[in-house]
């Protein structure tokens, strides 16, 4: 921590004289431009170590005292008639100390004779000095803050998205053990089969999932495997298909976005119906869209609300992840429950 601190601060000290170097420099060149007929090496050296004079004596006091007492003592806290006072005594005080300390300076140890004391000019300098300081310590003061507001935001934003996919993905993996479990008891021919689908879809979840974005291809193999987990159970239920037009393989998708969709279907549809089941499932993808569209029938008696938590989650990831990016439209017609969902890629 202390390490941190001591890097912090001579980060800003080397900052700190970076900008006088500039300064200086700057002054220099002017110099150099006004006085370019009659400049020599001489002259330079001189006129040099004069500007660095001006800047380190003169300017930089009231510039240091603005934006690290003033500023944050009285402007900051909105304390504007005391601030205002204040830079106004400055501004009189340290200008006559401008007017009267520069030309001093410049006969004293420069041995330039021509120089002569001008308060009001010193006085006009302040003003100009310390507006200007203070106009561009609040802008930095702003900007600084809205990057630290923008990166708690970004941190928010993660920290939510996380937690929305951490209780997808387990509810998906209880069902499916339970599906396991069904076929266990049943000493199913086909338990190996699905353990193995199992295996594939966690070793998904748990590496491809972490990156933000996935590629299509590997969330349809999802989808396929969840749908032919789901037919070893259900076989005698209804029908399931799935129509995919794929024009890239490449293109990326949010993680487990489409998959709760499906699980929905046959959590509040599917799973409740004894026979004459169907869930019908569409994915089609352009260049600038992904296109889902899924349809499931359901019993009335059996399931009043057809709305879970999983798709409560996924409308806040949509809204998180693709923000005025997406459609989507939920639909009860009947007996029939659809989904129509739109993801723009551009």
């Amino acid at each position: 921590m202390e390490t941190r601190v001591f890097d912090t601060r001579r980060k800003r000290i080397l900052t700190h004289i970076l900008i006088l170097c500039c300064v200086i420099i700057g002054m220099e060149s002017i110099f150099a431009i006004t006085h370019w007929t009659t400049f020599t090496s001489e002259l330079l050296s001189t006129s040099l170590l004069q500007s660095a004079t001006s800047v380190l004596f003169l300017l930089a006091p009231p510039i240091y005292f603005n934006i690290y007492w003033l500023i944050p003592t009285y402007l900051v806290k909105k304390r504007y008639l005391t601030y205002s006072l204040i830079i106004i005594i400055v501004v009189v005080g340290w200008g006559l100390v401008l007017g009267y300390g520069e030309p001093w300076i410049d006969r004293n140890w420069f041995g330039r004779h021509e120089e002569q004391p001008d308060p009001v000019s010193g006085i006009m300098g302040m003003v100009f000095i310390m507006f200007i300081s203070t106009l561009l310590h609040l802008s930095y003061r702003w900007f600084k803050q809205l990057s630290e507001i923008k990166q708690i935001e970004n941190d928010r934003l993660q920290f939510e998205l996380s937690l929305l996919k951490n209780q997808i993905n387990p509810h998906f993996f209880f069902n499916t053990l339970n599906n396991l479990y069904a076929l266990s008891l049943e000493k199913s021919d086909d338990t190996p089969a699905l353990i193995l689908k199992l295996s594939e879809m966690m070793r998904y979840t748990i590496y491809d999932c972490k990156a933000p974005k996935v590629s299509i291809v590997g969330e349809v193999a999802y989808l396929e495997n969840f749908i032919a987990l789901q037919k070893m159970r259900h076989f005698e239920r209804g029908i399931i298909t799935f129509k995919k037009e794929i024009i890239d393989p490449s293109i990326p998708v949010a993680p487990m976005i489409l998959i709760v969709f499906l699980e929905n279907a046959f959590k509040h549809g599917f799973d409740l119906m004894e026979k004459d089941a169907f869930i019908n499932l569409r994915l089609k993808t352009t260049a600038e869209m992904i296109h889902l569209y899924i349809e499931n029938n359901f019993d009335n008696s059996e399931n009043e609300n057809q709305i879970g938590i999983g798709l409560e989650n996924v409308k806040r990831r949509l809204s998180l992840i693709y923000p005025e990016a997406h459609e989507l439209k939920i639909v009860t017609n009947k007996h029939v429950f659809s989904v129509d969902l739109k993801l723009y890629l551009k």
